[in-house]
């Protein structure tokens, strides 16, 4: 089909529509269907529970991401709303959670005050409209493509949106950014270069999302490295993995004591001896990686087992447990830029990834329960 002479005017004209047709849904239609994304993002994104996930307070008649930023959250996740600083800026996102103080901006929408600014590694972003080769109708601002277009390496982009918003193409031109995944109540579609593909099998979307996270880590380059800041020195290196050290530790001991809330060799009991083991096994690593720089190890646990212990009930101590997973898994990745050494920057991507796989075991256990 042949492209609009005057886009932009297209577009005007278009997102009028596409908005009285969100604005026409009913209630219970939008109630329904704010469910059954809220369900597949949980299912198909567990990553997101140890990343720090930006989204967009609901306006007009938009998907709601609050439930499921709830969820990321109640794991380990941190949240962010995006905040206009000027015009033709890229966006600020700025730490959220249930008892910051915001003040209202653009449109009304909260603004976070006095909080973190945080660089997202993962955004759930509403659009207007959508096409078929998953590029976005937005609401013509242009903030999101300069903000997305100003990121490297790129975060995991999620467009969350009605199948209503569905369109043949905005007519994407050069500044348009397409999304990863189209999240609809119809399913999860991977953005493909041949257009939108569903998938049906969440398993599938976690292992589209790691190899996307794996070929977004090698952009990092040295350069790009030193452009955010200097390698970590010695000590900073060193605070660091004593840190870690001490999660760990302290993670394995109260997996030792949770244990005991399951019976020996069921499937639960079995699935928390195999994160414990990781745990273990990351200790011994990060031991090692200590004495070779060095330096003797602390020995300290910190006060994450005495708040553990006290936690009772098996469903909240693994939401507690992964509260401390996803922690984990946040201060390693904020790390990973800044890291040169060429044995624990590896050593530590693997840490990283047997929280994230232990994380989405944890979040199993607790499904029968919900």
């Amino acid at each position: 089909m042949e492209a609009p002479s005057d886009i932009a005017q297209w577009r005007t004209s278009r997102r009028a529509d596409l908005l009285a047709r969100r604005t026409a849904v009913s209630p219970e239609d939008r109630h329904g269907w704010n469910k059954s994304i809220t369900q597949l993002l949980i299912q198909g994104f567990p990553c997101l529970e140890g990343l720090i996930v930006g989204f967009c307070w609901p306006f007009k008649g938009e998907f709601d991401a609050r439930f499921a930023v709830r969820h990321f959250r109640d794991r380990g996740a941190r949240a962010a709303l995006p905040v206009v600083v000027a015009k033709g800026s890229p966006l600020q996102f700025r730490a959220w959670s249930p008892d910051t103080v915001t003040t209202p901006g653009v449109f009304g929408l909260p603004v976070p005050e006095g909080a973190d600014v945080v660089r997202p590694d993962a955004l759930l972003i509403p659009p207007i409209g959508f096409g078929s080769r998953g590029y976005r109708l937005g609401y013509g601002g242009g903030y999101f493509d300069r903000t997305l277009a100003s990121m490297t390496p790129q975060p995991l982009k999620i467009g969350v949106a009605f199948e209503v918003c569905r369109i043949r193409t905005i007519y994407p031109q050069p500044h348009d950014v397409p999304m990863d995944f189209i999240v609809t109540e119809k399913g999860i579609h991977q953005v493909t270069a041949g257009g939108l593909v569903l998938i049906q099998d969440p398993r599938r979307v976690r292992a589209i999302v790691a190899t996307l996270s794996r070929e977004r880590e090698h952009t990092i380059t040295a350069a790009g490295a030193k452009a955010r800041g200097e390698s970590l020195s010695r000590e900073e290196l060193l605070t660091l993995l004593n840190t870690l050290l001490e999660a760990e530790r302290a993670g394995a001991k109260v997996l030792a004591a949770y244990l005991h809330d399951y019976e020996a060799g069921s499937a639960p009991w079995l699935e928390l001896t195999s994160v414990q083991r990781d745990q273990a096994g990351n200790c011994a690593m990060l031991l090692d990686l200590i004495r070779g720089l060095g330096q003797t190890p602390r020995r300290a646990t910190g006060y994450f087992v005495q708040k553990a212990l006290a936690v009772q009930g098996p469903a909240e101590r693994l939401v507690f447990l992964n509260r401390g997973q996803g922690w984990i898994a946040r201060t390693i990745r904020a790390a990973l830029p800044r890291l040169a050494d060429p044995v624990v920057r590896p050593a530590l991507k693997r840490m990283l990834a047997s929280h994230v796989a232990n994380i989405e075991k944890c979040d199993a256990l607790l499904l029968p329960e919900r």
